[in-house]
């Protein structure tokens, strides 16, 4: 047998080594716990929005906050804070915004003239009205009244035309009868004078019922005329009196209106001083019973209202003790209004609409409804300086609400979800 020899094999019995790349396994290692902790994150994560609202502290007795009614500047302060009021006593007089801005308001002699202007207006086109009541009344009583008239002189033609055709046969008869020598000509004279005298009232009743039915055109066309003048007329009155009617409120709005108190009690807030700007609905003083307990009301926008719940709480800060000094406050809201306590001012939206330089003008928010939410404070005192400080009735304040909490993986699914459900 043949032997082969084979050269060049290694030892089968050496070692051979396996090296890995460190690096890139420590990159995986990272990245993956760097999106595990992401994940992590986004799940148990929360993301939270809140909203400032403007507030003002209330008494749950005897108290009664005190808003504006009109638009411009308070000329006049008749109180003091701590000061005891009647109901019916003045407590401020603002000045309407035209009148602040230099315009000349009417007096109160004008006014009155313009009230009587509208009385006297307002009294003619009473008695226009009844006027006109008045013809329609008389020409439907005048149209029963012919209608009666017309019966019976149809009546009257119809006896007549039958006695009429009787006469006509017995003057006929007496014609022939006078012919034959049965009868005198004086017979047959007075039978046609007696169908003459027929003929003529039959003649005179047609004669008056034509006279009727011309009357009543007539009557009716009177009537007609009348009222399309009266009709003007009365258009015009209106015209005036809805011009004397805008002066009138023209003139109230440029005369100074006094606030004056509802109830007795304490004047425990004064928000406003004398040369103020303040706007329909703003918070100008408050009256109330300073012991008394009180609770916070908040003005909250309605697009806020669908995501606060009763039992939230909420984060106080106070106008009087400002935050960063003495700290913040909390509460929980304890009643939220079903009906808004104010209401968008529609002109404002109507004018951005007609002018588009107001619309760009105009906020970024477009003006909404407010609605009021009670809050319970925690704390009925402040710690300012080393002493407990009451809070004020009347005093004002901002709290911060959370009106939206989610998580973080849900922010940022939902809007993906969203576009999803719209294919």
């Amino acid at each position: 047998m043949s032997h082969f020899e084979v050269s060049g094999l290694h030892d089968l019995s050496t070692t051979i080594e396996l090296r890995r790349d460190t690096a890139s396994s420590m990159m995986a290692i990272f990245f993956g716990c760097l999106a595990s902790v992401i994940v992590i994150g986004l799940w148990v994560g929360t993301f939270s929005k809140q909203e400032t609202m403007r507030g003002i502290v209330l008494g749950t007795r005897g108290g009664q906050t005190i808003t504006s009614v009109v638009e411009g500047t308070v000329s006049k302060v008749w109180v003091e804070q701590g000061q005891q009021v009647k109901a019916g006593e003045k407590l401020l007089t603002i000045l309407p915004q035209q009148t602040a801005t230099g315009s000349t308001p009417l007096s109160q002699t004008e006014l009155r003239s313009l009230n009587d202007q509208l009385l006297n207006v307002r009294h003619q086109s009473a008695e226009m009205r009844a006027r006109m009541q008045r013809d329609g009344e008389d020409v439907s009583k005048f149209d029963r009244t012919q209608k009666e008239l017309l019966a019976n002189l149809g009546l009257q033609e119809e006896e007549l035309t039958k006695a009429l055709a009787a006469q006509d046969e017995i003057v006929s008869k007496l014609r022939d009868y006078v012919k034959k020598g049965y009868s005198t000509r004086e017979t047959l004279a007075t039978q046609e004078r007696i169908r003459q005298d027929y003929m003529q009232q039959l003649a005179s009743v047609r004669l008056q019922r034509s006279q009727l039915a011309a009357t009543s055109l007539e009557r009716r066309r009177t009537v007609a005329l009348n009222n399309a003048a009266s009709s003007n007329q009365l258009a015009e009155l209106d015209r005036l009196a809805t011009e004397l009617t805008a002066k009138m409120e023209r003139a109230r709005s440029a005369i100074a209106t006094d606030i004056l108190a509802a109830r007795d009690g304490e004047v425990v807030a004064v928000n406003v001083r004398e040369g103020s700007s303040v706007k329909s609905g703003d918070t100008i003083a408050a009256i109330g019973e300073p012991e008394a307990p009180f609770i916070i009301g908040l003005q909250a926008p309605s697009k806020t209202m669908g995501l606060v719940s009763v039992g939230q709480r909420v984060v106080l800060k106070y106008d009087a003790f400002p935050f960063k000094t003495f700290g913040v406050k909390y509460g929980h809201v304890i009643s939220i209004s079903a009906q808004p306590v104010s209401l968008p001012k529609e002109d404002d939206q109507q004018m951005a609409m007609l002018n588009p330089a107001l619309a760009q003008a105009a906020k970024a928010t477009p003006p909404q409804s407010k609605y009021l939410i009670e809050v319970e404070p925690e704390d009925r005192t402040i710690l300012a300086y080393g002493q407990q400080r009451s809070i004020l009735i009347g005093s004002t304040l901002s709290a911060d609400v959370i009106v939206e909490k989610r998580r973080l993986i849900d922010w940022v699914l939902d809007p993906i979800l969203a576009l999803r459900g719209r294919t």
